[in-house]
């Protein structure tokens, strides 16, 4: 049977797991009694299981999530910005003094629907697209 990381190993340090396996007699890097035999292809998926089992710590997840929250808040920094820059046009034409001077009813509607039909293609929808979301541990 495979080793198996034990209950708890999620929440140990890089430092606890270390100390761990060497308590219980494991070498660090662990490598299986066959490595001489496995193939290519074989090391390759051990390897990736590998950096998986030490790089998932409680360190690394937290410094994860603070990534996380910088991306996202910037994200939203930016949708702010571009409903502001939304609210600034729909304003000057709405504006009794603005480019339409208060008149033309029909033009504002259609420049209105234009603005916002092209926001919701051109910014909206990207931007919801490129939305940063944490990433998934198993």
């Amino acid at each position: 049977m495979a080793w198996q990381p034990p209950d708890g190993w999620r929440e140990m340090s890089s430092a606890r797991r270390r100390a761990y396996l060497e308590e219980h007699g494991f070498q660090v890097p662990l490598r299986p009694a066959d490595w001489d035999d496995m193939e290519r292809e074989q090391r390759m998926v051990y390897l990736d299981w590998n950096a998986r089992i030490w790089s998932d710590t409680p360190e690394r997840r937290a410094a994860e999530g603070r990534e996380h929250r910088k991306k996202l808040q910037a994200w939203w920094r930016l949708m702010w910005w571009w409903i502001g820059c939304l609210a600034a046009a729909l304003g000057l034409v709405w504006w009794p003094a603005g480019p339409f001077n208060g008149s033309g009813v029909a033009m504002q509607v259609g420049f209105t629907v234009f603005v916002l039909v092209g926001y919701y293609m051109a910014l909206f929808v990207p931007m919801r697209i490129t939305k940063p979301v944490p990433s998934i541990h198993d």
